[in-house]
C-alpha cells in the first residue's frame, strides 16, 4: 500500500459520512480508511476500485472507548458524522446520547489515540448557549443546543486543528428525510457529496492555510461548492 493518510470515519452509515467513506477510499493521498459505528457500510466502492484499505469496524457505541481504541490507532484525521433525529432516536435522551455523547466519547479517544485534526459534522446555527428543554415542542431548540454543546466537547478536547461544518439544508439525495424532501425545490441547499468533497480538501488543504480552529457556515461551503478543487474558506 502507497504511502498516504489513515481516515477515522464516525457515523459512516449516514448520508455524509457515507460519501465521506465512498471519497476516501478512491482518494490517492489516503491510505487506510477505518469506519466504526454499530454497523458496518455496504455501499462502497468495490476493492478494485479502491485506492485506501477499508476496515469497518462493528462496535456496540455505548461502549465506544473501550471497544474501539485499536480503531483510531495511528489515525491522522477523524471525520465525526453521527447525527439522528428526535423521531429516530426515540427520544430526546436518545438523540443526545448520539449527538452529543457519541461524538464527544469519539473526540476523547481520536486524542487518546494522538489524532492531530478532528473534523465534525455540526449544524447551521449549532450554540450550546441556547436555552432549551426536552419538551417535544422546543425540539429545534434542544437540536441546536446540542449540536453546540457538541462543538465544545470536540473544541475543549486538545486537538492540534479543529474543522468545524455547519452546513444548513442538506441534500441526501436517496436518504432524504420527510421533511427536507418538501424544502429542497425551494430553499438553497447542498448536496451531502459536497459536503464530504469540501472536508477533504480541508484536510488536504496547504498547512500554511490552516488554522488551530476552523469554522464553515453554510455561506462558506456555498460558495467553496463551486470551485473544484479549493478548500473551504473559514468563516472569520
Amino acid at each position: 500500500m502507497a504511502s498516504g493518510l489513515t481516515a477515522v470515519v464516525l457515523g459512516a452509515t449516514g448520508a455524509i459520512g457515507e460519501a465521506l467513506v465512498n471519497q476516501l477510499v478512491v482518494h490517492p493521498k489516503f491510505k487506510r480508511v477505518v469506519t466504526v459505528g454499530r454497523r458496518a457500510l455496504e455501499a462502497v466502492p468495490a476493492e478494485s476500485e479502491r485506492k485506501a484499505e477499508l476496515v469497518q469496524a462493528t462496535v456496540n457505541m455505548d461502549a465506544l472507548e473501550t471497544e474501539a481504541k485499536q480503531a483510531f490507532s495511528g489515525a491522522d484525521v477523524v471525520f465525526c458524522a453521527l447525527g439522528t433525529t428526535r423521531k429516530v432516536a426515540g427520544s430526546a435522551e436518545a438523540f443526545i446520547k448520539v449527538d452529543l455523547d457519541y461524538v464527544a466519547a469519539g473526540a476523547r479517544l481520536a486524542m487518546e489515540a494522538g489524532a492531530p485534526h478532528f473534523s465534525l459534522v455540526s449544524a447551521q446555527g449549532a450554540n450550546h448557549k441556547c436555552p432549551a428543554n426536552d419538551f417535544a415542542l422546543f425540539h429545534p431548540l434542544l437540536y441546536t443546543r446540542t449540536k453546540g454543546l457538541a462543538e465544545q466537547a470536540v473544541l475543549h478536547a486538545g486537538f492540534q486543528r479543529v474543522s468545524l461544518f455547519r452546513p444548513g439544508l442538506l441534500d441526501r439525495g436517496a436518504k432524504a428525510r420527510g421533511g427536507e424532501k418538501m424544502f429542497l425545490g425551494c430553499l438553497s441547499n447542498i448536496h451531502v457529496k459536497e459536503v464530504a468533497r469540501l472536508m477533504i480538501l480541508d484536510v488536504l488543504r496547504d498547512p500554511s492555510t490552516a488554522q488551530p480552529v476552523m469554522r464553515f457556515e453554510m455561506g462558506d461551503l456555498m460558495k467553496a461548492a463551486k470551485q473544484t478543487d479549493q478548500a473551504p474558506a473559514p468563516s472569520k
